[in-house]
């Protein structure tokens, strides 16, 4: 009898024709030669969806958070312009706001109401403004993606327009 051992693989007895056994290895079916690069083409295409899904909620985290810079520099704006009719002043805390955010890509559009809310127009604004009047400023941010993911989704790009608006009651100087 062999007593040789193979590590690793399961053993069987198989009688002989003169009644003794003899101990060999179980051999394991081999892979066809089809299926060797298929593990790694699978793990290509997983991890590139993996990838674009993790940056693209990456991306749109950004692009979130600098829609609520806008949003708090717009409401900051109004609450200046509640109590100043000065365009300037309300423009430079709106900025202030928004210190954050790129100033070259950053418009703030003030525009004032005398008749209750009716028509709104930048010309309205200043010293003519008296109890009441209302004062709307209007924050526009042009945000350039960080991945290119927004190239890969029809109609998306790669910025995007962000809008935020407030007003407020001009409450007198």
């Amino acid at each position: 009898m062999n007593s040789r051992r193979i590590s690793g693989l399961p053993r069987s007895t198989v009688p002989l024709d003169g009644g003794t056994s003899l101990q060999h290895a179980v051999s394991r079916p081999r892979r066809t030669r089809g299926e060797d690069g298929a593990a790694a083409v699978e793990f290509a295409i997983v991890a590139t969806l993996f990838f674009m899904l993790v940056f693209g909620i990456i991306d749109f985290g950004f692009a979130f958070h600098s829609w609520n810079n806008t949003a708090n520099a717009a409401r900051e704006g109004a609450r200046k312009g509640a109590v100043d009719s000065d365009v300037g002043d309300i423009q430079a805390r709106t900025m202030q706001a928004a210190s954050t955010l790129d100033p070259a890509k950053l418009t703030v559009v003030v525009e004032c109401s005398t008749d209750g809310g009716g028509s709104f127009s930048t010309g309205l604004c200043g010293a003519s403004l008296e109890e009441g009047d209302i004062v709307r400023v209007t924050v526009n941010y042009v945000y350039d993606m960080i991945t290119p993911i927004g190239a890969f989704v029809p109609g998306l790009g790669t910025t995007l327009d962000l809008h935020s608006q407030s007003e407020s009651r001009f409450e007198g100087q």
